[in-house]
């Protein structure tokens, strides 16, 4: 076998190595391991996030907000409240002052957040899978988003 034919090979088993990984990139849909909730739709996550009541065996449920990643941040503005960030940010400015809603909290680090979930068990949240699988406190409801 030729040097460049070796080199070629390589340089594709390194790329469809790349396309498996880049592939199995997925944000989902997260509860507390004893969470109740086992299902939500499309639209229920959309009115939890944009300050709607949305309940379940008579508790409200309260999404909580992962801030921690730039790309996990912007995933969730599009596929969750289909809004940009600064039409978000405007909504979220006014539910106090208009309905008297609390914000749905944020979290910019992965700790606080598992403890937040945990603590509250009709709460919900989002992150990449890879994140979800290593925690025992929470489960995967479903996934929101895959990378194509």
């Amino acid at each position: 076998m030729s040097l460049v034919r070796a080199i070629l090979l390589c340089c594709m088993g390194l790329m469809l190595c790349m396309e498996v990984a880049a592939a199995d990139r997925e944000v989902v849909l997260v509860v507390a391991s004893t969470s109740p909730l086992h299902n939500l739709d499309s639209l229920e996550m959309r009115k939890i996030y944009l300050g709607f009541t949305v309940k379940r065996d008579g508790k409200i449920i309260k999404g909580l907000r992962n801030t921690e990643d730039e790309n996990l941040n912007r995933i969730f503005l599009q596929t969750v409240v289909a809004m940009s960030e600064k039409s978000y940010m405007r909504r979220l400015l006014f539910l106090p002052l208009r309905k008297g809603i609390p914000r749905p909290a944020k979290y910019d680090k992965h700790e606080d957040l598992l403890t937040a979930l945990s603590t509250k068990p009709y709460s919900i949240s989002y992150m990449w899978r890879e994140d979800a699988v290593r925690s025992s406190q929470i489960k995967i409801l479903r996934v929101l988003w895959q990378q194509n």
